[in-house]
């Protein structure tokens, strides 16, 4: 990933990577550290100019520390005590550890980065920039879902809804956050409006839909708490053909201002948007967010970096991002898929105008191609992309997605693997590795993916989800219950995490309600992600059903059918479309 941050937040600590180096050194890593072409986030990720350079976790306590007490010398002895816990090691290891550093750091002869002090120890002899984030106070005011205005001509209503939620969005500062559009678009039904608020339980929302009047069409507009879903204030407007944007924004203003709790903006600044957030602070959440992969913070990502693109609507790193977030909320079935990967290659297309030999956005779009089953440019596209940046985590991570996709899949495991080894704080990286494994019929190597994780990633949502189908197949349904009774139903929101959990509870002994929920589920007109339905329908109704189920997604030219194919429990469904 290319990008050039200010840091995350303040006071975060980190798990050790290997036993010896001492908690305090890596946790000195709560700031960025600038210096040269060089950029050590607080995430442990050091980059030269727009790539990641690798470093091992002795290199990085000992560059920590020199950077901490730059232009000082940092004698041997505190060293050794401090990177290696002061044990019993020689001079010879804390040399080849600073010669090691100098080839990281790319030192030569024009250009010395670390200093010997014979007698002494070593100094970092270029100036370095510290960026120390601000703790900020706990988030106050209240936040409001817009929803989808109901008028006679939707294609108005879309454009409203978009200028609607713009218009509102720079008053955050001030108290009054309003969720991204992308959140709540697909609000059309009670159903998906009820999920929505479930999910993200803004304090507010707001309807709007067309009256007819004798004296021409009205908006009447609702402020509803969501907490019990009464309306604590009405308004209208008249409308106009087509209806003004600029009018219905001027009366929200003043009106959700006056009657929302907690806003601070009063009538006399109310046309004043305050200054935001620093949009390079919210790139860095919303880069930390998409990292831990879950439902939860792929959601809160979308929503950080589409506020930071407002700031900055050019620049790559931001757009780069975004489009990764659209494709994993998409492939995760958070999202729909088919807007999802549209507005990922919208992304992606808007990045490559800009910098035709982006190696990220050249791998994004070749994944793209290879759902589209495009193969030619994609093979194209990822030629280009790893001869860019052969060393990219993440050009290597959607390498292995389109490897996946054409049927490679023990070329796959090896890039993810390579990616993993290069980048493991991607939580995408081992649900890609577990998910190869199963799909290559090798479910003991997929648990072991699992079971080899640290602590948090061990439990992480979509890993457990995934382990627990595993166990299912593998005859050991019961283990699956006990490890999934933690995680909470929720909905087909959830996306992947939901599905997984779903199979599971109904492939033994299945309760009442999770059946009910199944049944009801499958009178839903649209899924976010119907092909993750195949294996249910398999497990519930049988194969005539589940290739009922596929022969419609088929007619439909799905894409979401690609990312199912060798998924062994739905295997067979495809053999007609192989031949």
């Amino acid at each position: 990933m290319t990008t050039s941050l200010k840091g995350s937040q303040s006071e975060k600590t980190f798990s050790l990577p290997v036993k010896g180096v001492r908690k305090e050194v890596i946790n000195r890593i709560r700031v960025q550290y600038s210096f040269g072409d060089f950029i050590l986030q607080p995430s442990r990720v050091l980059f030269h100019k727009c790539e990641q350079v690798n470093i091992s976790p002795k290199e990085l306590g000992v560059l920590v520390l020199l950077l901490e007490f730059a232009g000082e010398v940092v004698t041997k002895e505190q060293i050794i005590n401090d990177v290696w816990s002061g044990g019993n090691v020689g001079e010879e290891s804390l040399t080849r550890c600073i010669y090691v550093l100098r080839r990281i750091l790319q030192e030569g002869k024009h250009q010395r980065f670390i200093d010997t002090v014979y007698g002494k120890g070593y100094r970092f002899s270029l100036p370095v920039t510290k960026v120390v984030p601000v703790e900020r106070p706990a988030a106050t005011g209240s936040v409001v879902a817009v929803l989808p205005f109901k008028l006679n001509g939707q294609p108005a209503a879309l454009g409203l809804h978009d200028a609607i939620v713009q218009a509102m969005s720079v008053y955050a500062s001030s108290g009054l956050h309003v969720l991204p559009s992308s959140l709540t678009l697909n609000c059309s039904s009670i159903a998906a409006t009820l999920d929505m608020l479930e999910k993200i339980r803004p304090d507010y929302y707001l309807t709007g839909y067309e009256l007819l009047l004798p004296d021409g069409p009205c908006l009447r507009m609702e402020l509803i708490r969501t907490q019990d879903h009464a309306v604590m204030q009405r308004t209208g407007i008249a409308l106009g053909d087509p209806p003004s944007a600029d009018d219905i924004n001027g009366l929200l203003s003043a009106f959700l201002l006056q009657h929302i709790p907690h806003s601070d903006i009063g009538r006399e600044n109310a046309g004043k948007p305050p200054a935001e957030s620093d949009p390079l602070m919210m790139l860095s959440e919303g880069r930390e967010e998409f990292l831990r992969y879950t439902p939860e913070s792929l959601t809160r990502a979308l929503a950080l970096l589409q506020r930071c693109r407002q700031r900055l609507p050019d620049n790559t790193d931001v757009l780069c991002q975004l489009a990764e977030c659209y494709f994993a909320l998409g492939q995760m079935g958070i999202l729909g898929l088919d807007s999802a990967l549209q507005e990922c290659g919208a992304l992606v297309s808007e990045v490559l105008n800009i910098d035709p030999r982006h190696a990220l956005a050249l791998a994004l779009g070749g994944v793209l191609n290879g759902l589209n089953a495009e193969l030619g440019p994609a093979a194209e596209k990822f030629r280009s992309a790893l001869t860019l940046s052969a060393q990219s985590p993440p050009v290597k991570y959607y390498y292995a997605w389109h490897l996946f996709i054409v049927g490679e899949i023990k070329r796959a495991r090896y890039f993810a693997q390579q990616a993993f080894d290069m980048l493991p704080a991607m939580t995408a990286i081992p649900i890609l590795m577990m998910w190869l494994a199963y799909c290559d019929d090798n479910a003991s190597a997929a648990l072991r993916i699992v079971d080899e994780q640290s602590g948090d990633v061990m439990r992480h949502p979509v890993l457990l989800s995934m382990k627990a189908v595993i166990l299912c197949t593998e005859g050991q349904p019961h283990r699956a219950q006990e490890l999934i009774d933690h995680l909470r139903h929720g909905s087909e929101r959830d996306g992947i995490v939901f599905f997984n959990t779903l199979y599971a509870r109904l492939f033994s002994q299945p309760a009442a309600a999770d059946a009910e929920r199944f049944a009801h589920m499958m009178k839903q007109p649209e899924h976010p992600m119907p092909s993750a339905l195949l294996p249910v329908i398999m497990q519930c109704q049988g194969l005539r059903a589940a290739k009922k189920w596929f022969d419609r997604l088929s007619s439909a030219s799905s894409p979401c059918l690609m990312l199912w194919r060798h998924d062994p429990r739905v295997k067979q469904l495809y053999v007609p479309m192989a031949e």
